[in-house]
C-alpha cells in the first residue's frame, strides 16, 4: 500500500483537477451560488481567469495542501500541490522537474474540450526549475493561506497531452481549508 501512495502523490493535482471538473455540472443554478472560501486567479494563453465558486484548498495528509481553481466554463483548471507546507510555511516553493515518485511541490493545468482533457505538470516541465509558488501568508490554525504562482508545465507522460503550457500572474487567497 505504501508504494501505491508514492504513485498517487504526483498525480494528486491531476486527480483534484479532474474531481473539480467532474463535480461541477452544467446546472445554471451553480453560477448563482455564493462565492466559495477563496479565490484563485491566473493567466493562460493571454486570458485571465478568476475562480471563486470552483476553487478549493484541500488538506492532504500531514503536511500537504492542494489548491485548485477552475474557469467558469470548466475548460481551464489549475492545481497547486504544496508538499511540506507545515514545515516550510510562508516561503517560496521551487517547482522542480522530478520523478513521479518524488515528494515535490508541483503545479498542473488541465485543459478540457468537451469530454476529453489534457494535463500538463511541472514535474514534466522543460527545465530543472519550472516555476515558483510563493506563499505570503500561511496560518494553519486560522485556515488562511495566500500567495502567488507562475509555471511552465510539460505534458504528463502516457497521455494525449503534448508540448508545454505556461501559466502566469497567478494568485490565491483562502480563508478555509477542506
Amino acid at each position: 500500500m505504501k508504494n501505491f501512495r508514492f504513485l498517487t502523490r504526483p498525480l494528486a493535482p491531476l486527480l483534484c483537477g479532474m474531481v473539480l471538473l467532474a463535480a461541477c455540472g452544467d446546472d445554471k443554478d451553480d453560477e448563482a451560488t455564493a462565492a466559495g472560501d477563496g479565490t484563485v486567479t491566473w493567466t493562460h494563453n493571454g486570458q485571465t481567469y478568476t475562480s471563486t465558486t470552483f476553487s478549493s484548498a484541500i488538506v492532504d495528509g500531514n503536511s500537504k495542501l492542494i489548491i485548485t481553481g477552475s474557469s467558469t466554463d470548466q475548460k481551464n483548471a489549475v492545481s497547486l500541490s504544496l508538499q511540506g507546507i507545515d514545515t516550510k510555511g510562508a516561503s517560496a516553493y521551487d517547482l522542480r522537474k522530478g520523478s513521479a515518485l518524488d515528494n515535490l511541490p508541483s503545479a498542473a493545468i488541465t485543459l478540457s474540450t468537451g469530454t476529453t482533457g489534457t494535463t500538463h505538470n511541472t514535474l514534466y516541465g522543460p527545465s530543472a526549475s519550472n516555476g515558483t509558488i510563493t506563499v505570503t501568508q500561511y496560518d494553519k490554525a486560522g485556515q488562511k493561506i495566500s500567495g502567488t504562482f507562475s509555471f511552465t508545465a510539460g505534458a504528463v507522460p502516457n497521455t494525449s497531452a503534448t508540448g508545454t503550457q505556461a501559466v502566469t500572474n497567478g494568485s490565491f487567497s483562502f480563508t478555509k481549508f477542506r
